[in-house]
C-alpha cells in the first residue's frame, strides 16, 4: 500500500510531541521494552557542557542525543538537595459554620490553580488580569475590592518595537496570601528580525534554532498579594522564572511552579542566551549549572523549569531545570513526576530489492518520566525512566505504595524507503498504523515491575481514574470499552472486566461507594462520529462485572470540563454534578432510582464556556466573565445576579 502522507492520528501524535519539545529519534535496531535505553538523568557540570548539549538539540531532529555524550556525571537516586527552610502550615481562614466546595483536584491534599477560589467566606476571581474579591453572603453578596495584577494583556507594540503581553492564568489562596501566576512574553515579529533591525541581529558566533528572533522573552511570574484586609489587597512580592507556565501545584504553603522555556538563539560567550533565569522582584539571576540535568534522550532546545515557592515566607526554596522538556505533571505530597511524550524512530540495515536499496523504518511513541522528591517543601532529583506510549493527561499517572502506575497509548508506524540510485529518486511504502494501550507499574527507581499490554488494539485512551487498587481505563474508536484492572499485586496487574457502550468518557470521578461517574461524548457505534455530550454512571460494586446504571444524552455539544477537570463541581453529599456547557452552566442531580436529572440551568454566560461553580452553605455561586449568579440551593432558583463593579 503506497501512501504519500502520515495517517492522521499518528501525524497528530508527532505534532504534539514536537510542540512540547520532547521529540526523539534513535537509529539502530532492537525491541522496545518497558524501560528501554538510558534511564538516568545526567547532571550538568558547567555551562560549556550545557551549551554543547543544546547546540546538538538545536541542529534538528536527525539523530538521538544521549546525556552521556554531553555532560559529566549521572544523577543518583537523591542528590542531597534540601530546601532552605521547611514549609509552614497553611494559615486557615477565619472559622465559618458554612461548608464550602474546593477546586476539583486529582490528588487529595494537593491543590491546583484555577481562576476562581473560595475560603468559605470570600470568593476570589481572576478576571482580565484583575483579582476581584467578593464577600459571600447569599443574596447579600457584595464585591469588596479589585486589584490589577501584572502588565498589559493585549499584546500591544511598545516603543522599542517589541510586542509585549502578560496574562494572569491561575490563582491560589493560602491563609492571608493570594498567589497569582502570570505568563509574560515579549517578542519581535519575524519581519522585523529579517529586516536587519539592529537589536534583532544575532551575535557573531551564536547558534540559532531558527524558531524565533534573538530577543524573545518568556517568563512566568508569581505575584504574592496580602489579603489580610480584603478591602485593600496589597502586593507583597513578585517571584518568577523563565518559560511559559506549564502547570502549578500547592502542598501546604509550598507552591510548585513548572514552566517550559524554549531557547531561541545561543551565544556561547553569553550564558544568559541559553540558561534559564530566576527573578525576585524583577531582579534576574541565572540557574546554577548544578541545578540543571538532561533527560535520558532529547533533541529539543527546551527546558522544563521547576521551582518551589513558600507562600508564607515569600521565598524560593528550591529549583531544578531539565533539558528535554516535559508536557505532563503528576504530583502527590511526596513526589513530583514530570513526563515527556516522545517519538522514537528506529531503522534496519539496508538491503537490495531489484534495483532498489531499501531501508525499513519504524516510529513509535514513548514517554520519559523524571521523579523529584518534594518532601519538606524541597525539590530534589530522584530517578528517570521510560515506558512505551504517550499519556492522555495527568490522570493517566497515579502513585501508590511507592510505585507509579502509568496508562499509555502506543502509536506505531512502519514504512520502507526504496532508493533508486541510478535514477536518483526515493519512494516510500507505508504500512497501516497501529495503536495499542497498556498499564505499567514502575518502582521507586522508575523500573517496570508489572504491566498489562495490548488493551483495545486500534483504539486510544480517552480517560483514566485510579481508585485504590483498581484502575478504570476508557479507550475509544467506535465504542467505549471501560476496563477495570486489579493492581492488588503490582507485579501482576489483571484485567477484571471490560464494558463496552457507545461513545466515551473523557473524565471519570469516583461518586461514592460502588459508583463511577463519567463525563464524555455520545457516538455512533458504526462510525465513531461524536454527537452530543453524555453523562454516565457505572456500577463498580463488583469490579469483575462493571455495569451501566444510567446514562443521559445532553443537548450540549461542548464543555471545557471535558478537558479541564477543574471546571467540574462534584459533590455526592450535596447531590451536585455541575459544569459549563455550550454558553450556559448546568447543575444535575443523580439517584439510582431516577438517574440523572436537571436541578438548574443558567443561560447565556460569557467566559468562553469556562465559567466556574462553587457552593458555600446553602447557596451556589456561578462565576462568569461579567457577573456572579447566586442560587438558593433549597430550590435552585436565582437569588441574585451580581455584576462586577
Amino acid at each position: 500500500m503506497k501512501k504519500s502522507i502520515f495517517p492522521l492520528f499518528l501525524t497528530l501524535a508527532l505534532m504534539l510531541s514536537l510542540m512540547t519539545g520532547c521529540r526523539a529519534q534513535n537509529s539502530g535496531t532492537g525491541k522496545t521494552d518497558a524501560s528501554p535505553g538510558p534511564t538516568s538523568l545526567t547532571l550538568v557540570s558547567s555551562y560549556a557542557d550545557l551549551f554543547s548539549a543544546l547546540q546538538k538539540a538545536a541542529a534538528g531532529p536527525n539523530g538521538a542525543y544521549k546525556t552521556a555524550d554531553t555532560a559529566a556525571g549521572t544523577a543518583a537516586q537523591d542528590n542531597g538537595q534540601t530546601a532552605s527552610s521547611s514549609p509552614e502550615a497553611i494559615k486557615e481562614p477565619t472559622p465559618t459554620d458554612a461548608d464550602f466546595s474546593t477546586t476539583n483536584v486529582q490528588v487529595d491534599g494537593v491543590d491546583e490553580g484555577d481562576i476562581v477560589k473560595t475560603d468559605g467566606q470570600y470568593i476570589y476571581v481572576l478576571r482580565q488580569n484583575t483579582l476581584i474579591i467578593f464577600k459571600a453572603d447569599g443574596a447579600a453578596t457584595k464585591q469588596v475590592s479589585a486589584v490589577k495584577i501584572g502588565g498589559d494583556s493585549s499584546g500591544n507594540k511598545t516603543a522599542d518595537g517589541n510586542y509585549v503581553s502578560e496574562s494572569a492564568t491561575e490563582l491560589y489562596v493560602s491563609g492571608d496570601t493570594a498567589a497569582v501566576v502570570t505568563s509574560y512574553s515579549s517578542y519581535i515579529p519575524y519581519l522585523a528580525a529579517e529586516s536587519g533591525r539592529a537589536d534583532a541581529k544575532v551575535a557573531a558566533g551564536a547558534v540559532s534554532t531558527d524558531i524565533a528572533p534573538a530577543n524573545n522573552t518568556q517568563r512566568s511570574t508569581l505575584y504574592l498579594i496580602d489579603i489580610t484586609d480584603k478591602s485593600h489587597p496589597t502586593l507583597k512580592k513578585s517571584l518568577g522564572q523563565d518559560g511559559y507556565p506549564l502547570t502549578t501545584r500547592l502542598v501546604g504553603s509550598t507552591l510548585y511552579l513548572i514552566s517550559t522555556y524554549y531557547v531561541y538563539t545561543m551565544d556561547q560567550n553569553d550564558p544568559s542566551t541559553y540558561v534559564p533565569r530566576l527573578y525576585t522582584d524583577g531582579k534576574a539571576s541565572l540557574v546554577e549549572a548544578g541545578r540543571i540535568s538532561i533527560m535520558p534522550v532529547y533533541n529539543s532546545a527546551a527546558y522544563t523549569v521547576l521551582c518551589a515557592y513558600n507562600l508564607q515566607s515569600g521565598t524560593r526554596d528550591a529549583n531544578e531545570s531539565v533539558v528535554g522538556g516535559g508536557s505532563v505533571v503528576y504530583m502527590n505530597k511526596e513526589t513530583l513526576y514530570l513526563a515527556c511524550s516522545t517519538t522514537e524512530q528506529t531503522s534496519g540495515n539496508p538491503y537490495t530489492d531489484s534495483v532498489y536499496t531499501v531501508i525499513d523504518y519504524q516510529s513509535e511513541s514513548k514517554t520519559a518520566i523524571t521523579s523529584f522528591d518534594i518532601s519538606g517543601g524541597g525539590l530534589s532529583r530522584k530517578a528517570a525512566g521510560t515506558v512505551p506510549g504517550s499519556l492522555v493527561n495527568p490522570y493517566a499517572l497515579d502513585a501508590s505504595g511507592g510505585n507509579l502506575r502509568v496508562v499509555t497509548t502506543t502509536y506505531s508506524q512502519s514504512w520502507s524507503e526504496y532508493t533508486d540510485k541510478a535514477k536518483g529518486f526515493i519512494n516510500s511504502i507505508w504500512k497501516d498504523p497501529v495503536s495499542s494501550n497498556a498499564l505499567f507499574v514502575l518502582d521507586g527507581g522508575l523500573n517496570a515491575i508489572g504491566s498489562v499490554q495490548d488493551l483495545s488494539k486500534g483504539e486510544q485512551v480517552y480517560g483514566v481514574r485510579f481508585d485504590g487498587s483498581i484502575a478504570y481505563i476508557v479507550t475509544f474508536r467506535q465504542v467505549d470499552p471501560l476496563f477495570a484492572v486489579d493492581l492488588t499485586d503490582p507485579k501482576n496487574p489483571t484485567v477484571l472486566s471490560a464494558l463496552k457502550i457507545p461513545g466515551f468518557s473523557s473524565y471519570l470521578h469516583v461518586y461514592g461507594e460502588g459508583r463511577l461517574f463519567g463525563l464524555g461524548m455520545d457516538a455512533d457505534e458504526k462510525t465513531g462520529a461524536t454527537s452530543s455530550m453524555k453523562l454516565s454512571m457505572f456500577d463498580t460494586t463488583n469490579p469483575k462485572d462493571v455495569t451501566v446504571k444510567h446514562t443521559l444524552k445532553l443537548k450540549s455539544s461542548y464543555s471545557s470540563a471535558l478537558y479541564n477537570p477543574r471546571a467540574i463541581l462534584i459533590s455526592p453529599d450535596k447531590n451536585i454534578i455541575a459544569f459549563p456547557a455550550d454558553n450556559g452552566y448546568d447543575i444535575y442531580g443523580y439517584s439510582d432510582a431516577e438517574g440523572f436529572y436537571s436541578r438548574a440551568h443558567v443561560d447565556a454566560l460569557d467566559w468562553g464556556g469556562d465559567s466556574r461553580g462553587l457552593y458555600i452553605g446553602q447557596y451556589a455561586y456561578i462565576v462568569d466573565a461579567n457577573a456572579v449568579y447566586i442560587l438558593d440551593m433549597t430550590s435552585f432558583k436565582l437569588a441574585k445576579k451580581l455584576a462586577y463593579s
